[in-house]
């Protein structure tokens, strides 16, 4: 059964103002990238079927504030890449944005207190009611109508129902506690699949499952790794990205696997990675590479690299059915960046431009979301939006 946490009234009726945020950024659209280098050494294996475990590789099904189920309206966009014009989501955010997720209806975002919720239409961001007064807000997953977080202070993980709406969150699980030793969930991100979630910590450093509607009250620890980042899931496997082992490491889920297999040898520290349609994507830290590879791929084929930019500082990845998109907290100029290229293909471009730190990005059918984070100061949130061009 489900363990709904009552809150407090006065934190129900919180919500964030809607005016617009103090800083100047100046994006610009984009232009074509030159990266130092670009392979287009594909896997050995085609494309597989199955939709991964991350919020980042689609937009989500169903809708917030009641709007149950409806598709999102996405008419065709009239701007090319490089020219389509990028704006400014209005509303007061809070602060050190990290993980986002899209609805038909809004755009969901972690501000380290609570979720808020960005109306794609315009109108008042507001705080999600059931979402304040239980840590630090972090990393986000968003599938079967429920909204899932991890707290960055202690590792727990809770959730709650957007679509129909709640105001009750659900405690769904804590990382079991080690004598004098704190858990640390850091940058580990969180992945939904099924009737699971699944998620990283620093500290221990451990890959966690437990069943989204918190029927149990202690995670499962899936395996230990040495510094593990990203999650995706699939029918069979759980993936995740190990930091320090420049790798992506995978086991099997029913029956979980005894020993983790190496999936893929990175470019680079990976941090990020997406699963869709039978393909795992992911990003690397100092390399700035971004690469993939088919589920099916024989263990010992090596992953298609889009690009490898030691320029770059690559953050967060997203991708649709023609696409995989990223930002760049920071290329060789000292500015951040929206790039694009074709699945399967080593074409990058950058779409958008402006000042650095751009840092989680999420898309749906018609537009590309990124908000604005300086790791190293405390700044107002930012969140941008710019029409996917139509080339």
């Amino acid at each position: 059964m489900a363990k709904e946490i009552a809150l407090p009234c006065a934190l129900l009726a919180l919500g964030a103002a809607g005016s617009g945020c103090n800083l100047i950024f100046g994006i610009e659209p984009g232009t074509d990238a030159t990266p130092s280098s670009s392979s287009t050494t594909a896997s050995s294996a085609t494309t597989g079927s199955g939709d991964g475990g991350s919020a980042q590789a689609t937009s989500g099904s169903g809708g917030a504030d009641g709007a149950g189920g409806r598709a999102p309206s996405c008419p065709p966009s009239s701007c090319t890449a490089g020219e389509c014009p990028v704006t400014q989501m209005p509303g007061v955010f809070g602060s050190n944005p990290k993980g986002m997720a899209v609805t038909p209806d809004v755009v969901l975002m972690a501000n380290n207190e609570a979720i808020v919720a960005i109306p794609k239409g315009g109108g008042a961001a507001r705080t999600l009611p059931g979402t304040l007064g239980f840590g630090d807000t972090a990393w986000v997953t968003y599938a079967g109508g429920q909204l899932s977080w991890i707290n960055w202070s202690n590792g727990d993980v809770l959730g709650i129902s957007i679509d129909p709406p709640s105001s009750s969150p659900i405690r769904i699980a804590e990382v079991p506690r080690q004598e004098d030793e704190d858990v640390i969930p850091g940058f580990g991100r969180i992945a939904s699949f099924g009737d699971s979630v699944y998620w990283a910590t620093q500290t221990p450093p451990a890959v966690w499952r437990a069943k989204a509607d918190g029927s149990q009250a202690l995670a499962e620890q899936v395996a230990a790794s040495e510094h593990p980042i990203g999650v995706a899931v699939d029918a069979t496997h759980v993936y995740w990205s190990d930091y320090w082992a420049s790798q992506i490491l995978r086991k099997t889920k029913e029956p979980l696997g005894e020993t983790a297999e190496v999936f893929a040898e990175t470019n680079g520290n990976p941090t990020e990675i997406v699963l869709a349609n039978g393909v795992v994507y992911w990003v690397t830290d100092i390399t700035g590479a971004v690469q993939s590879k088919a589920t099916d791929a024989a263990p010992g084929a090596p992953p298609f690299t889009t690009t490898v930019d030691a320029q770059a500082v690559a953050k967060s990845l997203a991708v649709d059915e023609e696409f995989v998109y990223w930002t760049v907290y920071m290329n060789g100029e000292g500015r951040g960046e929206v790039r694009r290229a074709h699945i399967g293909e080593g074409d990058t471009i950058t779409l958008a431009t402006g000042e650095p730190y751009f840092f989680e990005i999420a898309v749906d059918c018609g537009f590309i979301y990124w908000n604005v984070n300086n790791l190293e100061a405390e700044e107002d949130a930012v969140v941008f939006q710019m029409p996917k061009p139509s080339n």
